[in-house]
């Protein structure tokens, strides 16, 4: 897992924890558990959110809304998916890049405060958030069934023709001088489309 620290969001926002997994083998009760937590209802209903409280990978979109109060979703957590998608339609977003039946390589994304609690007058001495994420990381482990892998191995598997796709990257031309290159400046346009989104 890797936590960032973003200072210049409010405390309730101002943590993100990644962590990736490969082989993963219960998408689909992921995803039947993540909807059943949804229409719940009372306590039981709040335990259940709590526990499925996770979003898929990047964040700092949802992240200025979320510290606006201009939340387009229910949660900072959709609101990820929905930072994603070069449109603003929900439903597409959590169907391109929220959680099926079929997923095997699962991106867990957390956003709350460095300690977990959203108390702002909470100290976060650097034991309290190292045993924090110590604890997100067991919970985490413990809700995917699948091999926990370095971040840094994302970029293996990308699906770099859907990815083209959905962002109309393949009407790019490519100076084809290395897979990386050509990588990077599919990376880039793609950056400025979801850019661009957020201020049109």
């Amino acid at each position: 897992m890797e936590s960032y620290i973003l200072p210049n969001f409010p405390r309730e926002f101002s943590s993100i924890h990644l962590c990736l997994f490969q082989n993963v083998t219960n998408s689909a009760s992921l995803r039947a558990r993540l909807v059943e937590a949804a229409t719940m209802e009372g306590e039981q209903g709040d335990r259940a959110r709590d526990e499925m409280d996770y979003g898929f990978v990047e964040a700092s979109m949802a992240l200025q809304a979320a510290s606006t109060g201009n939340l387009k979703t229910r949660t900072v957590h959709s609101e990820v998916l929905l930072a994603l998608h070069p449109s603003n339609n929900i439903a597409d977003a959590i169907k391109r890049f929220g959680i099926s039946a079929t997923t095997k390589t699962l991106l867990l994304v957390r956003i709350g405060s460095p300690i977990g609690s959203d108390d702002s007058s909470a100290e976060s001495s650097q034991e309290s958030v190292d045993a924090y994420q110590q604890t997100l990381v067991d919970k985490m482990a413990e809700l995917v069934e699948g091999d926990m892998v370095p971040l840094h191995e994302l970029p293996e598997t990308s699906d770099w023709k859907a990815i083209k796709k959905l962002y109309k990257l393949h009407e790019i031309s490519l100076p084809g001088t290395s897979d990386a290159d050509d990588k990077r400046i599919l990376e880039a346009n793609m950056l400025n489309t979801l850019s661009t989104k957020v201020v049109a």
